[in-house]
């Protein structure tokens, strides 16, 4: 889903003929997050999604994610969580196993 959002803001980016630095000021992040955001390497949060489809006159619907899609927003938190070589790895595998413990509770009450 990332290179897809990456995608799309990196073409409305261009059709609006702003750069990335420009982008990044109206949204209050750095350029850096706006490259990684284009080359699918972060998936933005929901509330920067929201901000950038405010700034292209987009819905988030453009990108594909609804404004009530916690699954979307959880997704690119534990990502930059298990990307984040600051993060120990002991740390990595709890927050791994407390939600696979979560997934398969849920899956035996169903």
């Amino acid at each position: 889903m990332s290179e897809i959002i990456g995608k799309k803001l990196k073409q409305l980016r261009k059709s609006k003929g702003m750069t990335q630095e420009q982008v990044a000021e109206r949204v209050d992040i750095t350029r850096s997050t706006i490259s990684n955001y284009e080359i699918g390497r972060r998936t933005p949060h929901l509330k920067d999604l929201s901000a950038l489809a405010d700034v292209f006159g987009v819905g988030l619907d453009y990108f594909g994610v609804s404004p009530k899609d916690e699954a979307f927003d959880l997704i690119s938190r534990a990502r930059e969580i298990f990307e984040c070589k600051q993060v120990p790895r002991q740390t990595k595998e709890s927050l791994y196993k407390e939600m696979m413990r979560l997934y398969l509770e849920l899956e035996e009450d169903n």
